[in-house]
């Protein structure tokens, strides 16, 4: 049995009234969530404050209540601590719950604006071909005989800690998660030590959070500068952001690009719908790597994936093994239908990403590309025509849809994107109903063409003002294809 008196650090605590030693069988921040003797830790959230609920904590069975607000006159019945830092306080008492799991692990961090998630996966892949790894990120939380979902990329502590308690239970070695810019600015993965990072890519995104580029960026920067001299750093050295990172870093460091200055780079490559073929250079000699991931980006990714393995020692023939045998993670550059032409499930949803996107089929695509992609509401506006303009330049025909509307008018923001097309440019059309924007693309192709749907990728929903409802661009695409295959 845990105490809250063991769990609590100095730092986390400014007064407290009642018996610290009070026994604590879970941590929990959702109200509904409390059983007994569990410690409820109040969050002041953007919306809400959990500070509301605090009764409905008690009422089901919590033994103590750990908040930033000074303890009230009533609920006499339980310990309560004030602390200075509601969501400090959060982790760092779950940390010390779950025996700090991730000091008991080999944890490495992904971050970046894109290639986040086929990135990790592929690390994931490529160290379990020596040693058991766990991995958390957009898609979940797994090991080898364990997948649970979650709906943050980067969870918070409770879930974070309790899911790596049990990695280590089943004897994984390693952890490999995506760290979100978000999680990072929240405190989420403050107790989380980390022997690896890996930078992926920086572009305008998130605005909505962090308010400026620059904000957002020293989010990302932060996961770098809490790396000693015997961890390691994986950096993109193409992107202009990855020197800025090493200016900071106090750590190893491998780079990967295209450039003739990269640690890990491709002497020669291929591109095609069947995927990519190429030979690296890297620290170890040359690789000669084939895999199903399909254009320019992912390469990229590969390279990141190949540094971490590298700097965890796997052989390079298991590296080769790993990425042939690697299948295309859910909604990144998924081939939905193969036929005279063909159509790709796509997440990208920034205009950084969805012009990697473009580039990359622009290169291999033999007809036309027709793009349907729209852009999220009540998340960043301002990459809106940012988008358009990306799409503009790259795809033939572009059909503008809904995304995620939420709290918005789906029109207002077609609109918001379609202001920013270039004068003149006509090659596009808008509706905003997103089954019928796919099929009309679907109707469109011909011969030789490429229609890529962009921005949910994964996602088996759409999310509206007043509901949520089943939506996967993969199935709309079976259906459609189905009824005029048959």
């Amino acid at each position: 049995m845990k105490y809250l008196d063991d769990l609590l650090g100095k730092q986390e605590s400014l007064a407290w009234r009642g018996d610290l030693h009070v026994p604590v069988s879970g941590i929990e921040f959702d109200s509904r969530k409390i059983r007994k003797n569990n410690c409820y830790v109040s969050i002041r959230g953007f919306v809400k404050d959990g500070f509301a609920y605090v009764s409905e904590a008690i009422g089901n069975g919590a033994g103590a209540i750990v908040s930033v607000h000074p303890p009230p006159q009533n609920h006499l019945q339980v310990t309560w601590v004030q602390v200075k830092n509601d969501r400090r306080a959060l982790s760092a008492i779950a940390n010390r719950f779950f025996d700090d799991p991730s000091r008991q692990l080999q944890a490495i961090g992904v971050t970046g604006t894109n290639g986040k998630t086929t990135t990790m996966s592929l690390i994931q892949a490529l160290l379990n071909s020596e040693a058991k790894t766990a991995a958390i990120g957009t898609l979940g939380m797994n090991f080898p005989g364990f997948d649970q979902g979650t709906k943050l990329t980067t969870p918070e502590a409770p879930e974070l800690f309790d899911f790596m308690a049990k990695a280590v239970k089943a004897d994984c070695v390693n952890l490999v998660m995506e760290v979100s810019s978000v999680a990072l600015s929240l405190g989420r993965v403050d107790d989380v030590s980390f022997a690896q990072a890996v930078f992926t890519s920086f572009s305008g995104d998130h605005l909505d959070f962090h308010q400026t580029l620059e904000n957002y960026f020293d989010a990302k920067l932060s996961l770098f500068k809490r790396l000693g001299s015997e961890h390691w750093a994986i950096i993109n050295c193409d992107d202009a952001s990855g020197a800025r990172i090493i200016r900071e870093l106090n750590c190893r460091y491998l780079t990967f690009g295209f450039s003739e200055q990269a640690d890990i780079r491709p002497l020669k490559y291929a591109f095609s719908l069947e995927g990519v073929k190429a030979v690296l250079q890297t620290p170890r000699g040359k690789i000669d790597i084939q895999s199903r991931l399909l254009g320019r980006f992912n390469l990229i990714n590969i390279l990141a994936a190949v540094g971490s393995a590298l700097v965890k020692g796997v052989a390079v023939e298991k590296i080769s093994t790993a990425l042939a045998a690697f299948a295309p993670v859910k909604g990144r550059v998924n081939i939905a239908h193969a036929g005279d032409f063909v159509v790709v499930v796509d997440y990208a949803h920034s205009d950084d990403a969805l012009e990697n996107l473009l580039k990359s089929f622009r290169e291999i695509t033999r007809g036309r590309l027709i793009l349907v992609f729209g852009a999220g509401g009540s998340r960043d506006k301002t990459k809106r025509p940012r988008m358009a303009q990306v799409a503009g330049r790259y795809a033939d025909w572009v059909v503008v849809t809904s995304d995620n509307p939420r709290q918005e008018d789906p029109q207002a923001i077609i609109a918001d994107i379609v202001s920013g097309f270039a004068a003149g440019f006509t090659s596009f059309s808008t509706e905003s109903d997103r089954r019928t924007a796919i099929e009309k693309a679907l109707d469109m192709a011909a011969k030789g063409d490429v229609v890529l749907i962009a921005g949910k990728g994964h996602e088996d929903y759409q999310i509206f003002r007043e509901r949520t409802v089943h939506f996967d661009d993969f199935e709309v695409v079976r259906e459609k294809m189905g009824a005029s295959h048959a």
